[in-house]
């Protein structure tokens, strides 16, 4: 088997894991903080707006860190990072003990982010690499189905600090082993070429290929560029939201057993919406997508503002869910069909820093507005509203 297929299955561990206690596992400690210390979920929501302007900023340094120690010592480094910030979480007393342990959960995620991820393959596949990364990112939605589900019933039969234990040990015999057994080399070493060819075979055609740099300032200039920056700011913004609260929202309506199905479903028919929009991406306007993904999102969101049953919140969920994994692709096949064949990768990078910045307040908005209100309703329409706007913008190319 070419080599490159394991590394692409250790980077959908680095991806499910990462997401799984860094993004979609915010929530459950939301949640779970607020319910057993009671504190605010405004106060909890600041330290994860903390936590994702701080991952932003050790993002970008996760190149130079893997220029310097490798790939294999920085995911492991990462996950050990995130094994320990999430355990602290689990202990602590004060309000201002959080604080650290999510800053410190920032550079876990960074260093098991989309990246990472993208760093892990970039070396291996040129043709194939879309379809690669879309295999290995299918780890990121496993995150919401597997790993924040398991935390929530193994919190509820275990207690909070033993039940994250049981899941990080699962990590830990899992991603550590495949890291080490399959990272640390290259094509070059292995005497292949990227997608298995023989060595010395054509040079790439793809993005990986050698070009001439275009500098942040010239694509800053770009109108198309901001149309993508702002559209997906706000879409991410407002589904970061709703996913961090997702749990402490669903919480007293459901029983513990459907209120991990409802998660579990949200998240993973984001993988059935990627697939599905997988299939036919090439033969549509991505623009065009990304308008009807987030027209889903506001009639959810609509949905879950109403006063409505079990059954409603669950298909609602569920129906939000399927625009989920759409938000993480989406963005970099835009900028791919638009930009210069040089712009990708700092193009790709601008979108990914600026999202995140912005989606970083979502927590803390909606958290407030929650505390405000006493429930979601508000909070769900003002995030339909933001999906709307996003949708109008992303539909404009200049």
């Amino acid at each position: 088997m070419f080599h490159g297929w394991k590394v692409v299955a250790t980077a959908f561990l680095v991806a499910m894991f990462g997401w799984g206690f860094g993004f979609y596992g915010a929530g459950v400690y939301l949640a779970t903080l607020a319910e057993s210390r009671g504190w605010a979920t405004g106060t909890v929501g600041s330290a994860i707006t903390g936590y994702y302007l701080l991952g932003a900023a050790a993002i970008t340094t996760v190149p130079r860190l893997i220029e310097r120690f490798g790939e294999r010592t920085v995911v492991l480094c990462g996950s050990l990072m995130m094994a320990g910030s999430v355990l602290s979480l689990t202990r602590v007393s004060e309000v201002w003990q959080i604080w650290p342990a999510f800053l410190a959960m920032s550079f876990g995620w960074a260093a098991m982010s989309g990246v990472m991820v993208n760093a892990l393959i970039a070396p291996w596949f040129d043709r194939r690499m879309g379809f690669a990364i879309s295999l290995a990112l299918n780890g990121a939605s496993c995150g919401g189905v597997i790993v924040a589900p398991l935390m929530i019933l193994a919190i509820e039969h275990y207690g909070f600090t033993t039940g994250v234990g049981l899941v990080v040990t699962v990590m830990v015999l899992t991603l550590w082993p495949a890291a080490i057994a399959f990272l640390g080399t290259s094509p070059a070493k292995l005497g292949v070429s990227p997608d298995g060819a023989a060595p010395f075979s054509a040079a790439p055609s793809g993005p990986t290929q050698a070009h001439s740099p275009v500098s942040a300032r010239a694509l800053l200039r770009i109108p198309a560029l901001w149309t993508v920056m702002v559209a997906f700011a706000l879409g991410l913004f407002a589904q970061v939201g709703f996913l961090t609260h997702l749990v402490a929202f669903l919480t007293p309506s459901l029983t513990p057993e459907t209120l991990s199905l409802a998660v579990g479903l949200t998240t993973g028919s984001a993988i059935i919406g990627r697939v599905a929009t997988g299939v036919v991406i090439d033969r549509i306007d991505p623009r065009h997508a990304t308008a009807a993904t987030l027209a889903l999102q506001v009639a959810a969101l609509s949905a879950l503002a109403s006063e409505v049953g079990t059954s409603t919140m669950v298909v609602a969920c569920t129906a939000f869910g399927l625009g989920v994994g759409n938000l993480i692709t989406l963005p970099s096949l835009i900028v791919r069909r638009e930009l210069p064949v040089a712009a990708f990768t700092r193009a790709v990078g601008l979108v990914v820093a600026g999202t995140q910045v912005t989606y970083a307040f979502a927590p803390l908005v909606i958290g407030v507005l929650r505390d405000i209100q006493g429930d979601y309703q508000i909070a769900w329409w003002l995030c339909a509203g933001i999906d709307l706007t996003a949708a109008a913008v992303i539909l404009i190319r200049r």
